[in-house]
């Protein structure tokens, strides 16, 4: 066995839009990190050939480090069938609904492989060197191409009755009948808090206006309305696009006043991409979560940003690999 100062692990932070990987060594430390679009309009076979590639370079670069991969951690969005290592239900990547992403990649580098919700890697990740370090009870939710999310209790992730999905917050109904959410449902926390939500909700806004100027219809001419964009113009003052972030702070404010009450907790880390928007949903967010707390004091709720950034996932899916194959410490 060797010795924990010559182990590392590789973490895989798989979203609907980019492929994220990183080598990540005992202490939590990024060593190197390698990314790439999610191709998923290729096929999974193509996904998964390119999350091959960048986990096959990182061994590599492991190996002149003088290090060896004891074991991969990869977090996907959506339903995750942990013993078979593949993706039951995806709304954002539904090309890989079913497909042996994580059996295939340990059987072609025959290094083990932990699979995990997203959001879930998300959480250990902060859990272990973030925002949430030392915190037992605490909810995380993951703002990027959709919404995920993650509880801890007691210190622990919780995985409910092991039935692949746990805390999916950006599926929980806040405003019933509202828009059409990619699970199925309307009105989920992810028709309005997500980049996908920001963009779709951008182009009804438009279609709904009846003068065909500003800068949010600049930007559709020319095909370049995203996320990114939407908060470059609300920055600017725009209304139409004030009023989006306007939305999101409201539905996440909804969603956690009802999560603070259930179970009794009154923290939250909020991360992913989009919560880079955090000065311009932050606000709603409060004002909402106090005008819809009833037994939680608003004062004694915290509400605080991700530590780790984009490299949140990576490190819990390193530190979830560590855990399940239980190398030696």
């Amino acid at each position: 066995m060797k010795t924990i100062e010559k182990i590392a692990y590789i973490g895989v932070d798989l979203g609907g839009t980019n492929l994220r990987t990183a080598l990540v060594n005992h202490a939590g430390k990024i060593l190197e990190s390698r990314a790439a679009q999610t191709r998923v309009d290729q096929g999974a076979e193509s996904v998964s050939k390119t999350l091959l590639a960048l986990c096959r370079a990182l061994v590599r670069s492991a190996a002149k480090l003088g290090l060896k991969v004891a074991a991969i951690g990869l977090g996907a969005a959506g339903k995750i069938d942990r013993s078979t290592g593949s993706v039951v239900f995806s709304p954002n990547l539904p090309v890989l609904d079913g497909y042996p992403l994580g059996r295939e990649l340990g059987q072609n580098l025959e290094i083990p492989v932990c699979m995990e919700n997203d959001a879930n890697v998300f959480g250990l990740g902060e859990g272990w060197a973030g925002t949430a370090r030392g915190v037992r009870n605490w909810v995380g939710i993951v703002l990027g191409t959709g919404v995920g999310g993650c509880l801890f209790l007691n210190g622990k992730l919780w995985e409910g009755d092991g039935l692949g999905f746990s805390a999916e917050i950006g599926h929980m109904i806040v405003e019933p009948g509202g828009p059409v959410c990619p699970c199925g449902s309307k009105g989920c926390l992810e028709a309005f808090a997500s980049a996908r939500a920001l963009v779709s909700g951008a182009k009804k806004a438009l279609c709904g206006q009846s003068v065909k100027e500003g800068p949010l219809h600049a930007l559709d001419r020319v095909g370049k309305l995203s996320a990114h964009t939407i908060y470059a113009c609300a920055k600017r003052g725009d209304p139409a696009a004030l009023a989006l972030f306007d939305k999101m702070g409201w539905a996440l404010g909804i969603c956690l006043a009802n999560i603070f009450s259930v179970l009794g907790i009154r923290l939250a880390v909020i991360g992913g991409g989009v919560s880079s928007a955090w000065d311009l949903f932050i606000s709603p967010l409060e004002k909402t979560l106090a005008q819809n707390s009833s037994m939680l004091d608003p004062g004694a709720a915290v509400i605080l940003r991700s530590r780790l950034g984009n490299d949140a996932a990576l490190i819990g899916a390193a530190r979830l690999s560590r855990k399940r194959t239980q190398v030696s410490r």
